[in-house]
């Protein structure tokens, strides 16, 4: 999946209406102007990959144009002939342009709970400051991956990235702690029990939070029936967080 802004489809639609309106007389060179709309045209063709467009836009004879204008005096005009040329070869791209266009679908993000830039591009933010760092690569990337998943409305994948993650965090925070006769396998209803057990555990908020949502949440997003609705994918990813951000503040 590429990042493409719809403004810069827009764009494209602008600079072809400019070319097909074009008319002798009008200046070849400088900014905004004939040559450099043509040769920004065939650009935005490669930069939001329309091939079939961009091969009709050589076939009818634009790229042999562009050639020609490159070498004309700095203050030439177009003639007749290569404003008709120019409008004829636009109006002949902008069918292949229209028909390509039509197989191209933009999902448009909607607004979520939690600010949509950060879901998709700054999830730290959504965390307290240092948090995000604290945070081993896995997890991390479990988070992102989260946070993508509730943007685009993928909110079961959302929660299985979120119980990753939580359980990641849970690990690295296990393993800091407990030095000696660890439980094996790690599995995070032991590596609780353990720490409910040790002479000093950590707080019993805590350990009931992580409890809660293993029991709650954890095991039963690993059953092959359960699915998940934005609204509760979104819950899950307040309560992770608040979770994960109490285990890295008593992190060793």
């Amino acid at each position: 999946m590429e990042q493409k802004p719809i403004s810069r489809f827009v764009s494209l639609g602008g600079t072809e209406k400019y070319l097909e309106d074009v008319d002798e007389g009008w200046p070849v060179h400088g900014d905004l102007l004939v040559l450099w709309n043509l040769k920004t045209f065939v650009q935005m063709l490669e930069g939001l990959n329309m091939p079939v467009t961009l091969r009709a836009a050589g076939y009818v004879g634009l790229n042999a144009l562009i050639e020609t204008l490159e070498g004309t005096e700095e203050d030439a005009k177009l003639t007749a002939e290569q404003s008709t040329d120019l409008r004829d070869g636009m109006r002949k791209v902008r069918v292949a342009m229209i028909a390509e266009a039509e197989g191209k679908v933009a999902f448009v993000v909607s607004d979520k709970r939690h600010d949509t830039n950060k879901l998709l591009k700054a999830f730290g933010e959504l965390l307290a400051p240092g948090v995000f760092d604290a945070l081993t690569d896995e997890v991390r990337y479990d988070l992102e991956e989260s946070g993508k998943c509730i943007a685009f409305e993928r909110p079961t994948a959302a929660a299985f990235h979120l119980m990753r993650a939580t359980e990641g965090t849970l690990r690295e925070f296990y393993l800091a702690t407990v030095k000696m006769n660890r439980v094996d396998p790690l599995l995070w209803f032991a590596m609780v029990d353990h720490l409910r057990r040790r002479s000093k555990p950590p707080a019993r908020a805590l350990l009931d939070q992580l409890d809660h949502i293993r029991h709650n949440f954890r095991n039963p997003t690993q059953h092959p029936d359960a699915i998940y609705d934005i609204q509760e994918a979104q819950d899950l990813l307040s309560l992770s967080l608040d979770a994960i951000t109490r285990l890295v503040r008593v992190m060793p």
